[in-house]
């Protein structure tokens, strides 16, 4: 599943929700990979009226249109920000070295897909079903693989229909 897919399942309020846990930095990495301007305009009044613009924007680039990279960019600084503990479990039961839950090693291709299906079953105990969903399903786009596949994933992204 592509990243914009990915975010298109968790629905607009949790893609705004991850947007905005990001801090300011991380916010404009993804504004500059979505084209969208970061200058502030007359209508923020306030810093957290700002963040729901760029928030908005963010979602209807990735709603409306093949936004791979600006997506990606999104799950990208939000796991590598805010979800290290998830990041670093997974590692561990890879026994694969990191710090702090980040590593440069190629996890992906150098362990055997039982054993990244086994660590990825294993975060489902400890994590948000719905963020374990998306960490897993990012890991399998961007290394253009279908490991967790098996898990079903999708299912924990479903967005709730609106009311």
């Amino acid at each position: 599943m592509a990243p914009e897919e990915i975010c298109r399942k968790l629905g607009e309020q949790r893609t705004k929700t991850i947007f905005l846990e990001l801090t300011v930095e991380a916010m404009k990495k993804v504004l500059r990979e979505a084209k969208i301007p970061t200058n502030r305009l007359a209508s923020h009044t306030s810093t957290r009226k700002r963040n729901d613009d760029w928030a908005n924007r963010v979602w209807r680039t990735v709603a409306n249109s093949a936004a791979a990279t600006t997506a990606a960019t999104l799950l990208f600084e939000w796991l590598t920000r805010l979800r290290r503990p998830m990041l670093a479990d997974f590692l561990t039961a890879l026994e694969v070295p990191h710090e702090d839950g980040l590593t440069d090693a190629d996890f992906m291709q150098t362990s055997a897909p039982e054993k990244l299906l086994e660590a990825g079953k294993k975060l489902f105990d400890k994590h948000d079903k719905v963020e374990v969903a998306a960490y897993l399903l990012f890991l399998d786009a961007s290394n253009k693989s279908e490991i967790f596949a098996p898990l079903e994933l999708e299912k924990y992204l479903s967005a709730p229909a609106a009311a």
